[in-house]
C-alpha cells in the first residue's frame, strides 16, 4: 500500500513538472508570436537601385524612383540606396550639370544613400576628389548588391 502511495505521489510530481514545462513552453510561443507581430508592424522596406550606364537620364530616373518610393511608402518607412558602378560613375563627377548636383543633394538630404564603386572609379581613373561630395564609396558594387539582396533588400534596375 505504501509503495502504491509513493508511486502515485511520484507520478503526480512528474505530471506537475511536465505540466509546468508545457505551460512555460506555451508562454514562450505566445511571447515569440507577439514579438513577431510587433516586428512586422515596424517593418521597414529596403530598396536598391542600380546606375551602371554613363547616362544622365539613367541617373535622373534612379533619383526619381528613389523619391517616388519615399513618397509612396513614407520616407521613414523605407531605406533607399542607389548603387553606382561601371560607366555610371561618370554621372556623379563634381562638374556634373547644376540641376543634377541639386537633385543629388536633395535626395541625399531626404535620406537616400548613393554609393559609388571604388573599383569602377579606378577603371575610369577617378578619385574621390573628382566626385560629388554627397556620394559614399564601396569597394565593389557587385558585392554591395549581392550582400544587400541577401539581407532582403529589393533590387531594381531602372
Amino acid at each position: 500500500m505504501r509503495l502504491e502511495k509513493k508511486t502515485s505521489i511520484t507520478q503526480m510530481k512528474y505530471r506537475k513538472i511536465k505540466m509546468k514545462k508545457i505551460i512555460l513552453g506555451l508562454m514562450a510561443v505566445f511571447i515569440l508570436v507577439g514579438t513577431s507581430a510587433i516586428a512586422a508592424e515596424q517593418l521597414k522596406y529596403r530598396l536598391l537601385l542600380q546606375v551602371s550606364e554613363d547616362s544622365v537620364d539613367h541617373l535622373v530616373q534612379a533619383l526619381n524612383n528613389a523619391r517616388s518610393a519615399q513618397k509612396e511608402f513614407g520616407a521613414g518607412n523605407i531605406e533607399v540606396e542607389i548603387v553606382v558602378f561601371g560607366g555610371g560613375v561618370n554621372t556623379l563627377k563634381f562638374y556634373a550639370p547644376i540641376p543634377i548636383k541639386d537633385k543629388v543633394r536633395e535626395v541625399v538630404t531626404e535620406g537616400v544613400r548613393i554609393v559609388v564603386s571604388s573599383k569602377s572609379m579606378r577603371a575610369y581613373h577617378l578619385r574621390p576628389s573628382d566626385m560629388l561630395e554627397e556620394v559614399r564609396y564601396v569597394e565593389s558594387a557587385i558585392v554591395e548588391l549581392v550582400e544587400k539582396q541577401t539581407l532582403g533588400w529589393s533590387y531594381i534596375r531602372p
